[in-house]
């Protein structure tokens, strides 16, 4: 009788391993973007070119870092860097001094970056905090100006935060 119930024991306790061990873990931020890809919604190239010939109202924002921005932009769009967009993104005084408004939680907002990954995330987050029409440029920088070339190259540019 003992034996057959540490045998039960120990096979939930393997059987709780077994599915806790394969969820959630990622071996690197493109591999965790890929995965979030699917719960987001992309714009593409052409689709943004039409919004911005049409006047149409929307936030377009760069979450490359400053130095990136400086170099080469999409024009119309706000410098918000990855790591402070959920503090930005409903800062009053930040949009005050973009001479912008605080985006609504159902304005349309469009998120960029070098290639694509960063944004992807970016985008998932801020669904996350509320905003229900997020998109992500497909391809990022890249796709808007295919000669587009961040910087000098160097290891630490081309690997900051995932593209």
């Amino acid at each position: 009788m003992i034996k057959l119930k540490l045998v039960q024991w120990v096979s939930v306790f393997l059987l709780v391993l077994l599915i806790s061990g394969c969820t959630g873990i990622y071996e690197n931020g493109k591999e965790l973007a890929a995965d979030t890809k699917s719960h987001i919604q992309e714009i593409t190239v052409e689709e943004l070119n039409n919004k911005i010939e049409n006047s149409e109202d929307f936030f377009l924002i760069d979450i490359r870092q400053s130095k990136e921005f400086e170099k080469s932009n999409i024009p119309y769009s706000t410098s918000i860097p990855r790591g402070l967009l959920e503090f930005k993104i409903g800062d009053e005084t930040f949009w005050e001094e973009e001479q912008w408004y605080v985006p609504e939680k159902d304005a349309e907002i469009i998120i960029y970056c070098k290639k694509g990954h960063r944004g992807i995330l970016a985008a998932k987050v801020l669904s996350e905090l509320g905003y229900s029409n997020v998109k992500n440029l497909k391809g990022g920088m890249r796709a808007w100006d295919p000669e587009f070339d961040s910087g000098s190259g160097t290891k630490q540019e081309e690997s900051g935060c995932g593209g």
